[in-house]
């Protein structure tokens, strides 16, 4: 990779990526509840059906949970340190993409190049997991090279 990727640049990405995600659980939580507050149900509408909504609001409440406990700990992250191993924090540059370890974020773009957050319970990460610059390793049968770390 030629061109060095700032930390700080993808922290903040990620940071902002979710805080879009607690809001919409927000929204959608908030929504659920004033749906089931709602006194207008008509006789026809069963208990069955509250029940359901009742289930998913707490599955949304929870998902919402998670996502707000991953911001706190992303927003704990030092974006300054440097590292000489795969770890927490870590940005790994291999010859195939660039990954930054902290929570599962998904694919995102910065300044042209394609990053992947990925957490620590991540299968890929098990793989790379304490392996330093020039370190190889295998996962899903592609071969990565790790040519960078910080």
């Amino acid at each position: 990779m030629k061109k060095k990727i700032s930390k700080q640049a993808v922290l903040n990405i990620c940071i902002q990526k979710q805080e879009e995600q607690v809001e919409n659980f927000y929204n959608r939580v908030t929504s659920m509840k004033s749906d089931i507050n709602n006194k207008d149900f008509s006789a026809s509408q069963s208990e069955d059906r509250k029940a359901g909504k009742i289930e998913m609001l707490r599955i949304y409440e929870n998902e919402l949970d998670f996502s707000t406990i991953d911001l706190h700990y992303l927003k704990s992250l030092n974006s300054i340190d440097e590292y000489s191993t795969v770890q927490t924090g870590a940005l790994v540059i291999t010859n195939e993409t660039l990954f930054y370890i902290a929570i599962s974020t998904g694919r995102f773009e910065i300044d042209g190049v394609t990053v992947i957050g990925i957490s620590v319970k991540a299968p890929i990460y098990n793989a790379m997991q304490g392996l330093a610059k020039g370190d190889s390793f295998k996962f899903h049968e592609m071969e990565y090279l790790i040519q960078e770390l910080y």
